[in-house]
């Protein structure tokens, strides 16, 4: 388990992922830099490249808060958490992938999940989006779901061959996959319609869990 810190490089948050300077796709995280270059860290992925050079075989979550600099809403938050996970060896297949991520979010949410149109990440190509229905309206669409009837829970795909040789590896010998789970957003099957609560120091709403 790798444990990351919070203040980043621009090299591990972007360069290693396949993200080069000026690249467009910057524009998807509205990044918060610091005077000295640093970076606070917008996803998780940023640990790939210590994780990839530490260990020959590789099946590696690492977890934190992550910084965005971006509108919230009842699904957004500018400070938030996540989960990654990623397994690195040879002959792993999209369909090692697939099992993974359906068997861990249906144990976690006592249902099916679906995966939804293929989605773009630089560090990964396949990439998808798994969803999952709408715990609040129920898959009829709301604030919290955008009126889409879905929440996107888990960007993951194949691990790119640009971020592999980034880390070390050869990707003519070695395949990954990686995935990035929104803790914050698990909150959603507790009842939580808006995210922004976790963070807004209101004790009614930490109350209804009878934590002390």
């Amino acid at each position: 388990i790798e444990d990351y810190r919070e203040v980043v490089t621009d090299y591990n948050c972007f360069e290693a992922l396949n993200i080069p300077k000026h690249h467009p796709a910057r524009d998807m995280q509205d990044t918060y830099y610091l005077d000295n270059g640093q970076l606070l860290k917008t996803h998780t992925s940023a640990a790939q490249n210590t994780i990839m050079k530490s260990t020959v075989h590789r099946c590696v979550p690492s977890s934190g808060s992550l910084f965005r600099n971006e509108s919230t809403d009842a699904s957004h938050e500018n400070t938030f958490f996540q989960m990654e996970g990623i397994m690195i060896d040879k002959d792993i297949s999209i369909s090692n992938l697939i099992y993974f991520m359906k068997t861990m979010l249906s144990k976690v949410f006592k249902q099916d999940v679906q995966f939804a149109a293929p989605g773009f990440f630089p560090f990964v190509e396949p990439g998808f989006e798994l969803d999952i229905s709408c715990h609040i309206c129920g898959g009829k669409g709301c604030s919290t779901c955008h009126g889409s009837g879905w929440i996107e829970l888990c960007p993951c795909g194949m691990i790119h061959p640009n971020v592999l040789r980034a880390g070390g590896i050869d990707p003519d010998e070695y395949t990954g996959f990686a995935f990035g789970l929104g803790l914050t957003r698990l909150a959603d099957a507790h009842g939580i319609k808006d995210i922004r609560d976790l963070n807004s120091g209101n004790l009614k709403v930490l109350s209804q869990f009878n934590h002390e």
